[in-house]
């Protein structure tokens, strides 16, 4: 950033960091969502010559894409959990989760997975994929860990996998259409791995 002082422009030479700079475009996500990112406006955010962000990012797609990652990192930070939770407790701290950040950031669940799902970046995708995957590893650890599964719950035709795909797609539909709770997906879980 420039400031003028007695007469003449001097470049901030403030020194930043990538940690700094995630900080304050999750702060700009948080208030005015993804659109609100561009160079110029995180490099004044950051006090920081537009020259410096380039320094750390190539790119706008290359800024957006990290802080989308970082967005998603915050997300599942905000709150610690135990894998060793029965599984129903586990896929309602991953929807609380995701719905608490979604307190914190408005609009980026939608947005995000819509810009995502219409952009050509195959680095958002991958993005994008990797917290979906991250998600799921979860929810298997914690399926495998939970000792009151049935233990004819799964066969050829209907696997672990095929009930954590079956979950993910209906926690992201839940949190798509702004539910309060994931009452009756926890329902048809516990009616599906647990004895009568």
């Amino acid at each position: 950033m420039f400031s003028y002082e007695s007469g003449v422009v001097a470049v901030n030479t403030v020194v930043t960091s990538k940690e700094a700079i995630m900080k304050t475009c999750r702060d700009m996500v948080s208030e005015r969502g993804l659109s609100a990112l561009d160079m110029r406006s995180v490099a004044k955010a950051c006090h920081v010559a537009l020259g410096s962000l380039y320094n750390y990012f190539p790119s706008k797609d290359a800024l957006v894409t990290a802080t989308i990652e970082s967005v998603w990192q915050d997300i599942f930070h905000m709150e610690q959990c135990c894998e060793q939770k029965p599984f129903p407790e586990y896929v309602r701290w991953i929807f609380d989760s995701v719905r608490q950040g979604t307190r914190e950031y408005p609009h980026f669940f939608t947005a995000h997975s819509i810009s995502v799902a219409s952009s050509a970046k195959e680095q958002a995708r991958k993005t994008m994929e990797q917290y979906f995957s991250h998600m799921k590893a979860g929810m298997a650890q914690s399926l495998r860990a939970d000792p009151a599964v049935r233990r004819d719950a799964f066969s050829a035709s209907f696997s672990e996998s095929d009930l954590i795909d079956f979950v993910l797609s209906n926690l992201l539909t839940l949190l798509a259409r702004q539910e309060d709770d994931c009452e009756v997906l926890l329902e048809v879980i516990r009616r599906v791995l647990y004895p009568a």
